[in-house]
């Protein structure tokens, strides 16, 4: 169904009405979340809401009563009979990861205008190491130019129910969730752009292994440690690059090291200096980028990569060797430059990577590689570390 086929807000209504007690079953069975007495707004919101897992919309919908569009990657309406259906019965707000989100902006704004609510989660993305992930300036500008009710919602322990290297949720139940702050339009006008960024990022901000520190809340990983390797791919102890193999009770190195998980999320491995995801990146980014400046190439091998059309369209272009430099990628004997390209995005677990290059979108993908490791380059070539 195209823009000019969408039907009325009212339509949407009457769906969402329909599926809000699905929403908080599914809130209940996949983080234990059970809100007795919701909140009900009388005028348009924009929800600014935290990222931790794919259905965190659940968490939100069982805390508010509003219907709210949704703004979400156009990946997701591209995922078969789920994609097709969800975008025909609730018509999200559709952004493409690492491209311009301009059309999305003014989406958003048309439908709060409307009279609607809008839900956003403004960091984008699941976070690697269990701590909130950036929040662009954008989001402030957005929130002082809606003129219209802002309120910020946090969910805290969706790290542990799925992290950022896996596609499938664990068994477990947040530590806490909800409305953060309301804040008018008034009070935001009142604000530099700088100091309504300061709240987003206060009101939304979860450290999950600071908080399970003190909680020690056991959760039951559906696979262990098996896909932890799709974005840890550095040894420790040797600093292999890709010499890590894993089972769901354990990650080994060719050089010896191994390395278990607990019940609560915490890693376990001879040398110490591990136990949290946080450990092993700060060591993994260390490594990466030693080889960055030493002008080592980074390569992986039997890439796929495919143009991205509109609704998401994959059209397939090549597979072969993806390498990286400090001046781009190169693959199948075409260079994509960083400096024509967008930040790009990690999917699906780390197995997929969107980038836009030249104004025009692209996806790599391989399954049970690690591709964030072209991100990283991206951010230290140019220079946005």
């Amino acid at each position: 169904m195209s823009a000019a086929e969408r039907r009325p807000d009212a339509y949407y209504r009457r769906i969402y009405a329909l599926f809000r007690p699905i929403f908080r079953l599914v809130a209940w069975g996949a983080y234990g979340v059970r809100v007795k007495h919701p909140v009900r707004y009388d005028e348009p919101v924009l929800i600014l809401a935290n990222h931790t897992s794919d259905l965190d919309f659940t968490d939100v919908a069982s805390h508010i009563c509003n219907h709210m569009y949704f703004v979400t990657s156009d990946h997701v309406t591209a995922m078969g009979l789920f994609g097709t259906l969800f975008d025909r019965w609730f018509n999200p707000i559709k952004v493409t990861k690492g491209s311009s989100k301009t059309g999305g902006v003014i989406d958003i704004m048309r439908r709060l205008r409307r009279g609607n609510c809008v839900l956003l989660f403004c960091e984008g993305r699941l976070s690697h190491n269990g701590r909130s992930t950036y929040i662009a300036p954008a989001t402030a500008k957005l929130a002082k130019s809606v003129r219209c009710k802002v309120v910020t919602f946090r969910a805290s322990g969706g790290f542990f129910i799925e992290p950022r290297w896996q596609n499938y949720l664990n068994r477990g139940k947040l530590f806490s969730a909800g409305v953060v702050h309301e804040y008018g339009a008034e009070e935001l006008s009142k604000m530099t752009n700088d100091e309504v960024l300061e709240h987003i990022r206060a009101d939304l901000y979860v450290d999950a292994y600071e908080e399970q520190e003190q909680r020690m809340q056991r959760f039951k990983f559906k696979h262990g440690v098996r896909d932890v390797i799709r974005y840890y791919d550095t040894c420790p102890r040797c600093g292999g690059l890709d010499t890590l193999t894993a089972t769901e009770e354990r990650v080994k190195c060719s050089c010896g090291w191994e390395l278990t998980m607990d019940e609560y999320g915490f890693f376990h491995e001879p040398d110490g200096k591990i136990r949290t995801a946080l450990d092993w990146e700060k060591l993994q980014l260390a490594n990466y980028r030693e080889r960055f400046e030493r002008g080592e190439a980074v390569v992986e091998q039997d890439v796929k990569i495919s143009e991205i059309g509109e609704g998401f369209e994959l059209t397939y272009l090549a597979c072969g060797a993806l390498t990286g430099s400090a001046s781009g990628l190169s693959i199948a004997g075409e260079d994509y430059p960083f400096k024509d390209m967008t930040p790009p995005e990690i999917l699906s677990g780390g197995r997929k990577l969107e980038f836009t290059c030249g104004g025009r979108s692209y996806m790599l993908e391989k399954e049970h590689a690690c591709l964030n490791k072209f991100v990283e380059l991206y951010l230290w070539a140019s220079g946005r570390q």
